[in-house]
């Protein structure tokens, strides 16, 4: 898992255009057929996506399509249905973000990997990211009305230390269970709500550190998106997921 279709030497521009399917585990959701919002391969079975993409719409018309770079190609990738929706117990929304804002996809048979279609590894629990350089990726759908890109894009970020994210304008919404990141250039984040927060370890493989919450990818330039923090969720990914196969990531 977590290996990069573009091998150890990842060329990265805030913004830019991926090469095609250098992120093989990056799942796009669709709802009535339209791009609704960005996810992640974590086994064979599940997709891991943000609470508040499949709290307020009708499951019945969710798909997710993997193996995807050009999202208006039919020859790249397919769609598998949903077979059900987990959502966290304690999920909740109020006008500014969402708390616990995670959910499983569980596909309607499992998947076969291939050179386009990989999961991700999942973090060590306790894992502390602050001040490391990480990606976002997606196709740069960020609001309820906003287009999408055709191709599927990516952005540097930095992730913020907890203590001075609780200083920013929005610290009393925080929980110890978000994470905060922004860039510091002048690029827009092209992240998908629901989409990957991924850090690179040092043997080249990519691990899945947040989901892409509160429904930007990031603001302005030095303001910090949230994150949901894939760390504190181990045990709920685990009992939830049993009987997939998650490959070996050590």
């Amino acid at each position: 898992c977590g290996w990069s279709g573009e091998g150890l030497s990842n060329r990265i521009v805030g913004g830019s255009i991926t090469v095609p399917h250098i992120f093989p585990w990056i799942a796009a959701i669709f709802y009535k057929g339209a791009l609704h919002c960005g996810g992640t391969l974590i086994n064979d079975r599940y997709v891991l996506t943000a609470g508040h993409c499949i709290k307020w719409i009708d499951h019945q018309g969710l798909d997710v399509g993997l193996g995807m770079h050009d999202l208006k190609s039919a020859s790249e990738g397919y769609v598998i249905p949903i077979e059900r929706v987990i959502l966290h117990e304690d999920f909740e929304s109020d006008y500014l973000h969402d708390t616990n804002d995670i959910a499983l996809l569980e596909l309607t048979r499992p998947v076969r990997f291939s050179d386009t279609i990989q999961p991700i590894c999942l973090p060590m629990g306790g894992s502390d990211y602050s001040g490391h350089l990480v990606k976002v990726a997606g196709w740069g759908r960020v609001t309820v009305n906003g287009g999408a890109s055709r191709y599927l894009r990516q952005a540097t970020l930095k992730v913020m230390p907890f203590d001075i994210c609780t200083n920013t304008s929005f610290g009393d919404h925080l929980t110890t269970s978000m994470l905060c990141a922004y860039n510091d250039n002048t690029d827009a984040c092209q992240g998908d709500s629901g989409g990957p927060l991924l850090y690179e370890r040092a043997n080249g493989r990519y691990e899945l550190i947040g989901i892409v919450s509160w429904g930007i990818g990031c603001a302005q330039p030095g303001v910090p998106g949230v994150y949901v923090k894939i760390t504190d969720y181990l045990i709920w990914l685990q009992s939830h997921t049993k009987g997939a196969v998650y490959c070996l990531n050590r």
